[in-house]
């Protein structure tokens, strides 16, 4: 694994990891569809493998904890 400053075994930040799986996310519910109507992939297994990546996706959302409050504007 290499961090986003290149650095081989450097740990990946939280919120990195977050973008990532955020993308991947997206990318399935764009993909996933398609290859269920050209009969590549099955509903069943589309369905399960967006809803891992949801709850990877929660996981780490948990595990990063609540936004700081931000200062209102004036």
């Amino acid at each position: 694994m290499t961090a986003s400053n290149g650095a081989p075994g450097a740990p990946i930040p939280l919120d990195s990891q977050i973008r990532c799986v955020e993308r991947e996310l997206r990318q399935r519910l764009r993909v996933y569809p398609r290859l269920v109507e050209r009969g590549t992939m099955k509903r069943h297994e589309a369905d399960y493998e967006i809803e891992a990546m949801q709850s990877v996706l929660a996981t780490l959302k948990r595990l990063q904890g609540p936004a700081p409050e931000q200062p209102p504007l004036l």
